[in-house]
């Protein structure tokens, strides 16, 4: 008889309490897309502090409430959100300049070198982008809101061509927050969409929380393992979440609420305590969004019609002659 792992099924408050650590260099996803704001809120419920948000464009909504809310006083990204709203400076510009905020700037391909070194075991990673660009000049490096000063990168020389390329160091996140389509009680995650650099953001970190809006049989993982985008050795819990990526968007689930998504820089305060510190947990908080705008509104973001494969898809059979 198989032995099976143990489950790793907890609540969004005993995973974020366990697994997220003051000071973590956090991965919370990319864009819009898979964001983990169920768990993302629940960082903000129980004030984690002191966290580095890492990733080529981390979730844009959800990494403006973690520096408002001082969650979050780092930043190491290829798109810096907030920094201009519709009426001049947005709100992470503002704490920048009020010295709350520190930010390294890299670019989304540089970004995803460096949790690709991480995950890989590699200390560090070359490339040729950034070569000839303000991004290799002393004042950029050095630069007054800063905290990597020259460990930001190096430019060396390629040892076979003796050609300049640049070295980044690898970046390996403490933890690392996503949402999926769906997992076992194991933490085997199975996603589909477009994964811009999370699928090195979250291979790379120590701990990894995942939240799913399915739980499923084991069977159905490894009926289609080419889905499975972390498997669950590496991951230390899941949570059952449904819309837990909402108000951002989930790939055959639910698009976002970009209304919701869209603050200006003195809404912050009233959005966490309307939505996040008013609230106990994600149920709550779709519990409200129905309350307030209807279920009919919530209903015009859920797909309306399939977009499928064309195609079936065989792993095999059992032959006769089979070793």
């Amino acid at each position: 008889m198989t032995r099976q792992p143990p489950s790793k099924l907890m609540s969004a408050t005993e995973a974020v309490a366990e697994f997220v650590h003051h000071g973590d260099i956090t991965y919370i996803g990319f864009g819009g897309t898979f964001i983990p704001f169920a768990l993302g809120y629940e960082v903000l419920r129980q004030r984690k502090g002191g966290l580095d948000i890492v990733g080529g464009t981390p979730g844009t909504h959800l990494q403006q409430l973690l520096f408002h809310a001082g969650v979050a006083n780092r930043t190491r990204s290829g798109a810096i959100v907030g920094l201009r709203g519709s009426l001049g400076k947005g709100r992470t510009w503002q704490l920048i300049e009020e010295g709350k905020l520190q930010i390294e700037d890299y670019s989304n391909q540089t970004l995803t070198l460096m949790f690709m070194a991480a995950a890989m075991g590699m200390p560090f990673i070359t490339t040729r982008s950034f070569l000839g660009t303000d991004f290799l000049k002393d004042e950029y490096i050095n630069h007054p809101r800063g905290f990597l000063g020259s460990d930001k990168l190096k430019v060396i020389a390629d040892p076979f061509t003796g050609q300049p390329v640049v070295a980044l160091p690898a970046l390996k996140p403490g933890v690392a927050l996503w949402h999926a389509q769906r997992a076992d009680l194991h933490g085997n995650a199975q996603a589909w969409g477009a994964f811009a650099d999370a699928q090195w953001g979250v291979r790379a970190a120590e701990r990894v929380i995942i939240s799913a809006e399915e739980i499923v049989p084991t069977e159905v993982i490894r009926s289609d393992p080419n889905r499975t985008f972390i498997t669950g050795a590496k991951v230390s819990a899941v949570v059952h979440e449904p819309f837990g990526a909402f108000p951002g968007d989930l790939p055959g689930y639910y698009s976002q609420d970009a209304t919701m998504n869209r603050l200006p820089p003195g809404g912050f305060d009233e959005y966490l305590d309307e939505w996040v510190y008013g609230l106990n947990n994600h149920q709550e908080f779709m519990q409200h969004y129905v309350e307030k705008f209807g279920f009919m509104w919530l209903r015009g973001f859920l797909p309306q019609t399939r977009l499928q494969p064309m195609g079936t898809v065989d792993y095999g059979f059992r032959a006769i002659h089979a070793s």
